[in-house]
């Protein structure tokens, strides 16, 4: 506690990753971006019928967004075949992971009218699977954005979003506010028609950074509140989950000599969450504080060469009603030497660190690529380790038993990337890109149904290997045919056990995307247009349902997403509807997700 107090000021991403994810003065610039798997802008993001971080990665391929609700309620995030506990998020570059559990992964206090771009990476430090990096936006000019979006089932969402400069000096803020009363679903059983009336939610968003030549500052608040009626088991249909969250960082980068680069960054997180197995009746708190700091350093000697290193120290702690009070940290070091000859780029970095709950382990990334104007290609050898957050370790409640003696999870990851871009006319392009990877996982983190004392025990699988394919295709034309984007990716796990409860027993296997974007009717400052997203989705496994029976099949989805708008250059209007087709589905047993959903999005930009 002492080293979490005297670094609850501070904020730090690893050098290894400070090597990865670059923070500039022109803004965050990724150093490689080789390590993008996939992206979507903010001009995509403005035009997807969303309001928010989760519905908007769940239109990326490689990503599975398992949802507890609807809007902002409580979501998984996983990546590659992975679980929500073994993907790195980033805010700039920033990791904000919560050690207590990855289901609070997208607690972010961003709004998404501020996002720049999200960005999907390869490799990460800490994290098994690959990380998403959130991007702000860096306007030349101040920019401000007022947007108001109201929908079925009493959703009400109010935003702002601005970003002030002058000179070297640039602010970005955002405040947002959302709730619902819940949503509706077809088909619902008796039970599952209870558990809907237990969906609403309501959120605070507060987020504010400032830049200053090499200084990047940024901070943000979370409050929320999420029915999640039978979330996290058939047993209740009244759950609720209240969560507070904090976030705070520094970023400094500075070239001391023409031959030297030296960057260092401070975090803190920290988070309140009361969870409620029936509403009104509080079962478990539990309080996270999360800090870190790092120093990195770079030489660009030989041209062509340059050579990192670094180190880092972060702490985590809880104090919980259920898991008791533990503490532990990490001291790392990191070295790095990469080499640039015309399109041809080589790296390696190697990092050690001595963890004090597990001693020490290594981890390290290997790459080698070629790269043109438009196009380019990339092999990947990392070696990955991730350390068990503390439900894994230490939760004891219903039928979940946490186990204080886990290994951390290991991984060796080869990965072959590569894009090309077609251009013609004045604004056409083709883009096309495809990845395939295979992960070879060790003592990985399962939690695993015993039939004996019939519960949820936390083990180490000996192995996991996972197969992965991954392709796209975006077509970009002109006002009247803005996007065409088809994106596919294909999952295939291998166990070494077959227990029928396994987290990774429901995976994704095929998810599809498709997007359009085009013009109804156009005139010189303004368009009339439409967008439309298909997904499709194939997951493996089976559940159990809300009465608790079990072998239950997940059927594979088709889903409609649709909007109708009208836009001018500081005005845009959208009525947005969500599955169109009134799906009935489920991404967890017992769980039913949402049908049909209408909002209206207004929009005004002021310059």
């Amino acid at each position: 506690m002492v080293i979490g107090l005297i670094l609850s000021i501070l904020l730090a991403v690893s050098p290894f990753q400070i090597e990865e994810i670059e923070v500039t003065a022109e803004g965050e610039r990724m150093r490689d971006d080789m390590k993008i798997v996939a992206q979507i802008s903010h001009s995509e993001i403005e035009a997807l019928p969303v309001s928010n971080i989760a519905d908007i990665l769940a239109f990326l391929p490689n990503l599975d967004v398992r949802s507890r609700g609807a809007g902002s309620a409580q979501s998984d995030i996983s990546l590659r075949g992975g679980t929500f506990d073994q993907v790195q998020i980033l805010l700039n570059g920033v990791p904000i992971q919560d050690v207590q559990t990855g289901h609070y992964a997208l607690n972010i206090p961003i709004s998404s009218a501020l996002i720049e771009r999200i960005e999907v990476l390869n490799t990460a430090d800490n994290a098994l699977c690959g990380a998403i990096n959130i991007v702000t936006r860096t306007p030349q000019y101040d920019a401000y954005t007022l947007q108001m979006n109201a929908g079925t089932n009493g959703e009400v969402n109010p935003v702002f979003a601005g970003s002030w400069k002058r000179g070297e000096v640039l602010v970005n803020s955002s405040v947002e506010y959302a709730r619902s009363e819940g949503y509706y679903s077809p088909d619902a059983n008796a039970k599952e028609q209870e558990a809907l009336r237990h969906t609403d939610y309501q959120l605070a968003n507060v987020y504010l950074q400032t830049r200053w030549r090499g200084l990047d500052v940024q901070t943000g608040a979370q409050y929320k509140d999420a029915g999640l009626g039978t979330g996290y088991g058939y047993a209740s249909t009244d759950q609720f989950d209240a969560t507070r969250t904090a976030f705070a960082s520094a970023t400094y980068n500075d070239s001391i000599h023409p031959h030297w680069h030296l960057s260092a960054r401070m975090a803190y997180r920290g988070q309140y969450d009361r969870y409620e197995w029936h509403r009104g009746t509080p079962l478990n708190t539990h309080w996270t504080h999360n800090t870190q700091a790092a120093l990195y350093a770079a030489c660009h000697w030989l041209e062509g060469h340059k050579t990192t290193f670094g180190a880092e120290f972060k702490d985590e702690y809880i104090a919980s009603s259920n898991m008791g009070e533990h503490n532990r940290w990490q001291a790392s070091l990191h070295a790095g030497h990469s080499y640039q000859w015309r399109g041809l780029e080589a790296s390696l970095n190697i990092a050690g660190h001595y963890n004090s709950w597990c001693g020490w382990y290594g981890s390290g990334i290997a790459e080698i690529g070629y790269k043109r104007s438009r196009s380019g290609v990339a092999l990947t050898a990392t070696r990955s380790l991730r350390m068990p957050t503390w439900t894994d370790l230490y939760y004891k409640a219903g039928v979940q038993r946490g186990d204080y003696t886990l290994k951390a999870e290991k991984a060796w990851t080869l990965a072959l990337n590569g894009h090309y871009t077609w251009l013609w006319q004045e604004a056409g392009r083709l883009q096309i890109a495809g990845d395939i990877y295979y992960r070879w996982g060790e003592d990985i983190i399962d939690w695993n149904y015993n039939e004996t004392d019939s519960l949820f025990h936390a083990t180490n699988h000996n192995r996991v290997n996972t197969f992965g394919l991954e392709l796209s295709a975006e077509y970009h034309l002109n006002a009247w045919l803005r996007t065409v984007a088809l994106r596919y990716a294909y999952t295939n796990l291998s166990l070494d056990q077959t227990n029928t409860q396994s987290h990774y027993l429901d995976h994704l296997r095929h998810k599809i995307v498709l997007h359009i974007d085009h013009g109804i009717y156009v005139w010189a400052k303004g368009r009339l247009g439409a967008n439309w997203s298909l997904r499709w989705q194939d997951r493996a496994g089976t559940y159990v349902d809300i009465y608790g029976k079990a072998g239950n099949e997940f059927q594979p989805v088709l889903l409609l997403d649709g909007a109708i708008y009208v836009e001018h250059a500081r005005m845009r209007i959208s009525m947005e509807c969500n599955n169109m087709t009134n799906r009935h589905y489920y991404e967890y047993g017992g769980v039913l997700m949402p049908g049909v959903q209408g909002r209206v999005r207004i929009s005004a930009k002021i310059f």
